[in-house]
């Protein structure tokens, strides 16, 4: 299997091309479901300890399998495999060409970057990815759609600039373009704190860090649903697998590194919450809910950072955890798309299905979300011990927050209405939402081989109390919102704009180039002028003759002239020894 490894990346790029054939086009997107099954047998049945070594392949690649390809590698398989799926029935017949030409092209570029053991390959995958991904969010072409394409691209041309920095770095440092080699070596580099600097600004763009996060909540409203349950499924975590093949993880620690990822991602956490209680749209309230997420995995990297010996087990523990976030995040967008169908299962049965990746989203007992959880919180035991007080109270409060996001998406769902316009689908068609939930209350199976993780009636009370507190609050809120007052009509009316800061952005940018204009347009001109003025005025030759004709007069005074004699003798008589003695 391990010799399947190219042909994953070639057939989406193959049906790609298909689709650009008049004459191949109704095969290919007949075949586009089936675009991530190869990827999907490998993950399940490639050897991860395989390397496959390209040398006639830019400078000599390397793509092969390792623990973390292969979980990524079967989220992309299953995510993406489902959402193309979906999309045959979601897209109308005459936009399905354009939109699945990106998709595969993306889907190429998603499976390249994770196989890819070199920095080359992972690099031009990763832009491949990005850049493909620009069709997706401007798909229906309208006004909306392409502003956020255009901050979308800003963002990422931003980032892979950084990226490139970084990667040229590490290996005229370490001498290697292969990332397992260059990670213990890295730690004895100079230029390491720029380093870690560009790939936190690099990569922290797609994965949506705090203050680099602005794109996604204006990315993923426009985008189909298929293309944003893939966005944040799964693309997302292409940022977080940048991470974990660059930063020295297990090999050093690096504490003041480990704690501005943590803190970061902490805040992250809570502010897209804040944030995304205030959104009336169900797609730009699950962007915020993803930025929170990740800012978890974002916060358990930093922990890695701080705590090598334990790397191992806060590894197993983020794969389990991103797979679960591209599992549920996925069905809620899947959900979303159905509920804007006139679809023939009964509308209460939708939204009981939307809500059951909600629920695993708090960490709601025997879903992946309480797998995921518990497991996260299993890690404050190898934390220094004021991060383990924090650790072991703030993911809770976590919990409550996301709770209260996800009341307020259910809210947001019951208010989604049928579009008419939209094709009607066939039971069949539920196949993919259906499956995606189906994992999403599978994953506590997994515990069988996590070994030391047993399932207990305490783990189960400890993660079910957030998920009633935050209940009890919504209530409350819910009961006082409703009530016909001026703050209440104040507070119905508090909505922060998708994209957050991007307004200070555009704002600080606006004002910066004003500057720039005033003093480019009128103020250097008008520097340039007197210089120049002042420079013609000191060459004016009528200016300098009559200099010359002043300094005539002055000489032919005799007194002057007799001066300049006495002063020329004296000269002459310091210079006469010193020739003299050259001479000899």
């Amino acid at each position: 299997m391990g010799s399947l490894i190219p042909h994953i990346v070639i057939w989406p790029l193959l049906l790609a091309g298909m689709l650009q054939t008049p004459r191949l086009r109704t095969l290919a997107l007949r075949l586009s479901p089936w675009a991530t099954f190869p990827a999907l047998l490998t993950a399940l049945f490639a050897s991860h300890h395989e390397v496959i070594k390209l040398p006639w392949l830019l400078l000599g690649s390397e793509w092969g399998m390792d623990l973390t390809g292969r979980a990524l590698l079967l989220l992309t398989g299953l995510l993406w495999g489902l959402a193309c799926w979906h999309s045959r029935y979601h897209l109308p017949p005459t936009q399905q060409a354009s939109f699945f030409s990106w998709f595969h092209l993306a889907l190429a570029g998603n499976i390249g970057l994770i196989v890819s053991l070199d920095m080359l390959s992972f690099y031009l995958f990763f832009t491949l990815m990005s850049l493909a991904s620009y069709g997706l969010v401007v798909h229906t072409r309208s006004e909306r759609a392409c502003y956020a394409g255009k901050c979308y691209l800003i963002f990422v041309i931003l980032g892979e600039a950084a990226l490139f920095a970084a990667l040229l770095l590490v290996a005229s440092t370490c001498s290697t373009l292969s990332f397992e080699a260059a990670r213990p070596l890295l730690v004895q580099s100079e230029w390491l704190d720029t380093i870690l600097l560009l790939a936190w600004i690099g990569f922290g763009i797609k994965v949506g860090t705090i203050g680099l996060h602005v794109w996604l909540p204006l990315a993923h409203p426009v985008a189909p649903p298929p293309a944003s349950a893939v966005l944040s499924g799964i693309m997302l975590k292409a940022g977080l697998l940048g991470w974990l093949r660059l930063l020295p993880l297990g090999e050093a620690t690096l504490e003041s590194w480990g704690e501005w990822w943590m803190v970061l991602g902490l805040l992250a956490a809570f502010c897209a919450v804040l944030i995304g209680l205030t959104q009336r749209d169900a797609k730009t309230l699950l962007a915020y809910s993803s930025i929170s997420q990740m800012g978890l995995l974002t916060a358990a990297v930093g922990l890695g950072l701080i705590l090598p010996h334990a790397w191992p087990q806060i590894l197993t523990t983020i794969l389990i955890y991103s797979l679960h976030h591209g599992f549920a995040k996925g069905a809620l967008f899947l959900g979303t798309s159905m509920l804007m169908h006139t679809h023939p299962i009964s509308r209460k049965w939708l939204l009981a299905g939307v809500a059951l990746p909600a629920l695993s989203l708090v960490g709601a007992p025997l879903t992946s979300g309480w797998l995921a959880k518990s497991l996260l919180k299993t890690q404050a035991m190898h934390a220094p011990d004021h991060w383990e007080i924090l650790w072991q109270n703030l993911l809770p409060a976590s919990a409550v927050a996301t709770a209260l996001l996800m009341a307020r998406f259910m809210l947001l769902a019951i208010r989604v209405k049928p579009d008419e316009t939209l094709p009607i689908p066939a039971h069949i068609h539920s196949v993919p939402w259906a499956i995606l939930l189906l994992l999403v209350a599978i994953m506590p199976l997994a515990t069988n081989w996590l070994g030391d993780f047993e399932i207990s009636l305490s783990l189960i009370i400890n993660s079910l109390w957030p998920l009633m507190f935050a209940g009890l609050l919504f209530h409350f809120f819910y009961r006082q919102a409703i009530r016909d007052t001026p703050l209440n009509q104040r507070i119905a009316n508090l909505a922060i704009p998708p994209g957050d800061m991007l307004a200070w952005y555009e704002h600080s940018i606006r004002i910066t180039s004003a500057r720039l204009h005033h003093l480019l347009d009128r103020k250097l001109p008008c520097w340039l002028q007197k210089t120049r003025h002042m420079l013609l005025r000191k060459l004016d030759l009528s200016a300098w003759s009559a200099h010359l004709d002043r300094a005539e007069k002055l000489l032919c005074h005799w007194p002057v002239a007799l001066c300049g004699l006495i002063l020329l003798g004296i000269i002459l008589t310091r210079l006469i020894p010193l020739a003299n003695q050259k001479l000899i």
